[in-house]
């Protein structure tokens, strides 16, 4: 085989080999972009428990938060929530409609209702099926920040 016909036969494998890696390379996808705070809250979310600041479970154990088992929370991303009460009869229907917003860097959630005060929450954990919110409780048998645990519906 001489020089000239060599030369061929390599750039024709180079060519072909170039061309074969290529047709084999996959089309990379961009990564879905995590889903916002925003987009994370926008669901229904019923209650599940209520928790003292430590940890303790105290929805079977008080009365006040008893009353909050079971009840849905929808937070729509045009800003506006619904409480639904359906569940428990408890002297005070929690039970109410407005607007919501993320307030101080994302990290706490204000809740109006209309001729009530506005209600702010810290977000202490929230992922794709769980939401933790801290509030204090100055009515509550032992007055204190407390913990209200969402499940995703």
């Amino acid at each position: 085989m001489n020089l000239t016909t060599f030369k061929t036969i390599a750039l024709l494998f180079i060519i072909t080999s170039g061309i074969v890696m290529a047709s084999c390379k996959k089309d990379k996808k961009d990564p879905e972009p995590e889903p916002t705070k925003k987009e994370l809250l926008s669901h229904t979310w019923k209650i599940t428990d209520v928790q003292t600041s430590d940890g303790t479970s105290i929805i079977n154990l008080v009365p006040q938060a008893k009353c909050l088992k079971d009840k849905t929370v929808t937070l729509v991303a045009d800003n506006t929530f619904v409480i639904s009460d359906d569940t428990e009869d408890c002297s005070t229907p929690l039970e109410g409609s407005g607007s919501w917003s993320l307030t101080e860097n994302d990290s706490k959630i204000k809740f109006e209702i209309e001729d009530n005060d506005p209600l702010t929450v810290t977000i202490k954990e929230l992922s794709a099926t769980t939401l933790k919110l801290s509030y204090y409780f100055a009515d509550a048998p032992v007055p204190g920040d407390y913990i209200i645990v969402f499940q995703k519906q």
